[in-house]
């Protein structure tokens, strides 16, 4: 709801430049104009009509990162300079500035730090905590809790060959689980196949060796050579264990969202179960969040923070003295009372937006929402 995480601010008249976050050593973002957050510090606006400002309630949900760190990871995009892994920092950057403040947030990777043989279970990084105030963000600085937590990924890079999925999600799942707040969610990113369980046997079909076209001994892993034979020992994909993992986190009540990294590509058919497993499934064919170079990710990212951090449901810290009293505003831009395309009330203490207001709400553009009381309401 986004009582619990959106905070009441009154900007300036004019934003500042839009803003961005380096890969590790403080250059640019090459994510593009529209990624970042421009915000005013609290005050009432002159130019709006209103003279108290009604604050929201504060209770931000949880937004979990885990993100895969297995050597795969190393490798850039076509068209990048950054590998995966820096592509994946960078985004998460962009997300949090844009809506941080509005989420209590934390990180694990996998497989651990510690991993000798690429199938360590991963291991939490960064614990949960509230994102920066917004100030930092409109003053074109990154606060001490989105720098400590780019930092922490920063310091963490890829190593192993493998990628222990489910191992993971069940290892971190008590820690996940344990945290406070309204809502917690998790947003999965792999560029891979699980591929940790030894005991599986499988067909062409989910050998992995097979799916991309690899070669033993000479022999191509084809239609006719299962390179998972046991004789062989090719790795198969870890499904039914990672779909079971992530229906875990759905049992507790935690989303998954799943961001499907470059060169997850032929794995679109795991991917999608587990979106579906993890109640984040999108409408069409592919119903994971398929990127292919670093602005479909920063995207990607910023669809599922503006998902998580914004709704259109807004309980307020108090009823307005004067309900005919109260006007709404975007970005210092009116939204008219209206049933339909405009807000209205829900409850005595409760607003909720509906139509085109909600669907611009729920973009993620706008960057700050003001309830007014002093003002007769202009109704439409």
């Amino acid at each position: 709801m986004l009582s619990a995480s959106l905070l009441l601010h009154c900007s300036s008249r004019a934003h500042p430049p839009l803003l961005y976050d380096a890969p590790v050593d403080g250059g640019r973002d090459p994510t593009g104009p529209d990624a970042g957050l421009a915000l005013g510090d609290a005050g009432l606006t002159p130019a709006l009509c209103g003279s108290e400002q009604i604050p929201a309630i504060s209770d931000p949900p949880n937004l979990y990162f885990i993100i895969d760190r297995s050597q795969s990871m190393t490798e850039k995009p076509a068209g990048s300079p950054y590998t995966k892994y820096e592509n994946a920092r960078i985004a998460i950057s962009v997300m949090l500035r844009a809506v941080g403040h509005r989420l209590r947030y934390g990180a694990a990777v996998f497989p651990s730090l510690a991993d000798r043989d690429g199938c360590t279970p991963g291991q939490p990084l960064v614990p949960t905590s509230a994102g920066d105030p917004p100030s930092y963000a409109a003053k074109g600085e990154n606060g001490p809790v989105l720098m400590g937590m780019l930092t922490a990924i920063g310091n963490a890079p890829p190593a192993g060959g493998a990628t222990p999925t489910a191992a993971s999600l069940r290892e971190l799942l008590p820690t996940v689980v344990g945290l406070t707040g309204r809502k917690t969610y998790v947003v999965l990113m792999t560029d891979g196949a699980p591929n940790c369980n030894a005991a599986l046997r499988c067909s062409v079909d989910d050998c992995i060796p097979n799916i991309e076209d690899e070669s033993f001994s000479g022999m191509a892993c084809d239609r006719t050579f299962n390179c998972c034979d046991p004789k062989v020992g090719g790795a198969c994909i870890d499904r039914q264990d990672s779909i079971a993992a992530v229906q875990e986190y759905e049992a507790a009540g935690i989303d998954t969202y799943v961001v499907g990294m470059p060169g997850s590509e032929a794995y679109a058919s795991l991917l999608n179960q587990l979106a579906i497993a993890g109640n984040t499934a999108r409408p069409g064919s592919t119903q994971y969040y398929a990127v292919s170079d670093t602005n479909a990710l920063s995207d990607a990212l910023r669809s599922i923070g503006a998902q998580v951090a914004i709704s259109c449901d807004l309980p307020l810290a108090q009823a307005p003295t004067n309900p005919e009293l109260v006007n709404v505003y975007f970005d210092n831009q009116l939204v008219p009372q209206n049933t339909k395309n405009g807000w209205h009330y829900a409850a005595d203490a409760a607003i909720q937006f509906q139509g085109d207001a909600c669907t611009e709400l729920g973009s993620g553009d706008v960057l700050n929402v003001q309830v007014l009381s002093g003002c007769p309401t202009v109704v439409r």
